[in-house]
């Protein structure tokens, strides 16, 4: 039951751990990104990095796939952290306050 002088609830307001958020999400993508570059630019690296562990290594195939995925990934990551930070940005002080 709506009761007449209700206000409605008021948005969520920005806060430290939002923008810290958001810039932490912005530099894990482009680690990320950096990764899947660098795997994409010398797979030779990332095939003789995995003959040291105890599983079969890496194709150069499959160190091109796995860099491309991760480029995607830290493209994807990267674009939602710069979003949270531009509406962050976009939201301005509430009046009064």
């Amino acid at each position: 039951m709506l009761q007449e002088n209700t206000q409605p609830a008021e948005p969520v307001r920005r806060s430290a751990k939002r923008v810290i958020g958001a810039v932490v999400l912005v530099l894990l993508g482009a680690g990320l990104l950096y990764v899947g570059i660098d795997a994409i630019a010398d797979p030779a690296s990332v095939v003789a990095d995995s003959a040291n562990t105890g599983r079969s290594a890496d194709t150069e195939a499959e160190a091109k796939i796995v860099g491309l995925v991760m480029c995607l990934f830290g493209i994807s990551v990267l674009g939602f952290g710069i979003s949270l930070l531009r509406a962050n940005a976009t939201q301005g002080p509430k009046p009064g306050s």
